[in-house]
């Protein structure tokens, strides 16, 4: 009797880990929202593209006054509403706080053309990021040397 309980669970245990399902006659329900096509998602955009994003970054982010020899990035998410106006921002990586807060300020004061499902527009997330290089924001890409 233990042996044909023994051979029954490892039988189950192995049909299990070979991830077979047996849906008797039910639908799934994630089968269902899979089928329904959805319209394409165009993200948010800058006015003006990613260089007229940097031209702004760099105009209006200043420099603390104590600048520290700092180098990274620093990410801010920002929600754009349907309007393209930033509704929330947040620093999801960060360097110092005094640089973070002007990044923040900075990336609340951002205008974007909205994201759009089909031709509706929605509500979205865009990461802007501030490469900071030697405490202050620079879009130069220097070379790296290794000493």
């Amino acid at each position: 009797m233990k042996r044909l309980l023994i051979s029954i669970l490892s039988t189950l245990f192995i049909l299990t880990a070979q991830a077979q399902i047996f849906n008797f006659g039910f639908q799934d329900p994630y089968a269902q929202r899979q089928r329904v096509q959805q319209d394409p998602i165009t993200p948010p955009e800058y006015k003006g593209g990613n260089s007229k994003l940097n031209k702004f970054l760099e105009k209006n982010f200043q420099t603390p006054k104590e600048r520290k020899n700092i180098d990274g990035r620093i990410t801010v998410a920002c929600i754009i509403g349907t309007k393209g106006k930033v509704i929330e921002a947040q620093v999801i990586k960060g360097l110092e706080r005094d640089l973070n807060d002007e990044a923040l300020r900075v990336a609340k004061k951002l205008k974007f053309k909205p994201a759009k499902q089909g031709k509706k527009k929605i509500k979205s997330r865009f990461d802007v990021v501030f490469p900071i290089l030697h405490g202050r924001l620079s879009f130069l890409d220097l070379p790296t040397t290794e000493v």
